[in-house]
């Protein structure tokens, strides 16, 4: 019976997760070292960084864990056991491999070992800035924006888009800060054609001008992915300008600006009378073929003509 039992028993599917696998700085970690023992009795549980073992779970001693300190290794004991491992206040330093060795008592002995890696992170604390020299353009005006963002760990990588269309732009530049961040800056520059206004009359949204954000945030609680809505196009020839920060596929926001085309100044309308001078004016008046347009001959033209003169020089003496 005793054989039977220790040739069934197994050490099985050991494995180790981190939570988040992309964690603040500053804030905790969990490490969870998951394992299925078949009949069989656990002798330890070891959680290593690199090769420093930080971390032990005996059963058979007393106290059962037993903390290895290490800088930047801040275990909480309180929390911690056979299948976990928490540790808080994290710092950029503990980026790397995490390992959790399982150890089954006699008569096994046998011993497997699962590896995770943990990446420590900064987001950037604001979503990106977009500024333009005007804003509003026309085909064959040259468009200058800049792109950035506040400092980060990793950096964000930056990409513009007019009208959810790529633009090629000059290269990112990065700028490291005093404490270990990077702030991302793009610039663009590029003359417009007829197409950039085409595809803007193609995609459907509001006109105007306005500026939206979006954000995807692998860090929410519990592991939430938060978006922000968008305008998905601009209407009447408007430009819609986007500039996206990407941190792999941690982080994602960006900003947009509405860029319109130049307001033109309004044409009056001609107004034209079907027939010229006096006659064009009874015309306008009664109709051409109004019965009650006066039949007039030169004479009566002329008198027609001094009582109106008259009449506007009246009108005029008496607005004096």
């Amino acid at each position: 019976m005793d054989v039977q039992d220790t040739t069934q028993a197994a050490l099985r599917d050991v494995n180790l997760f981190i939570e988040p696998p992309a964690v603040r700085r500053s804030q905790s970690v969990t490490l969870r070292c998951l394992y299925s023992l078949e009949g069989a009795p656990l002798y330890s549980v070891k959680f290593y960084r690199g090769q420093l073992e930080f971390f032990r779970y005996t059963p058979g001693e007393y106290p059962n864990t037993k903390v290895f300190h290490y800088p930047g290794i801040k275990v909480d004991e309180s929390v911690s056991n056979a299948t976990q491992v928490v540790i808080r206040n994290v710092n950029f330093g503990l980026s790397g491999n995490f390992s959790c060795e399982v150890t089954a008592d006699a008569p096994l002995f046998s011993t497997a070992t699962a590896y995770a890696q943990m990446q420590v992170v900064e987001f950037p604390d604001k979503r990106p800035q977009l500024f333009t020299d005007h804003t509003r353009y026309e085909p064959g005006d040259v468009l200058r924006a800049n792109c950035s963002t506040p400092p980060s760990r990793p950096r964000a990588e930056l990409r513009f888009t007019i009208n959810n269309i790529p633009v090629s732009s000059e290269e990112t530049q990065y700028i490291r800060t005093v404490d270990n961040l990077i702030a991302s800056r793009l610039s663009l520059k590029v003359q417009l054609q007829s197409v950039h206004f085409a595809a803007a009359s193609a995609s459907g949204s509001n006109a105007g001008s306005s500026s939206n954000s979006h954000m995807i945030n692998a860090l929410g609680p519990g592991g939430t992915t938060y978006a922000g809505g968008s305008n998905a196009g601009a209407t009447g020839g408007a430009l819609l300008l986007r500039c996206t920060a990407q941190i792999g596929d941690l982080y994602q926001e960006y900003k947009e600006i509405e860029l319109g085309t130049p307001q033109k100044d309004p044409i009056p309308a001609r107004v034209t009378s079907s027939g010229g001078g006096f006659r064009g004016f009874l015309e306008t008046y009664f109709g051409p073929n109004s019965a009650a347009m006066p039949k007039i001959n030169s004479h009566h033209y002329k008198m027609l003509l001094a009582n109106c003169i008259l009449i506007l020089c009246l009108t005029a003496g008496y607005q004096r």
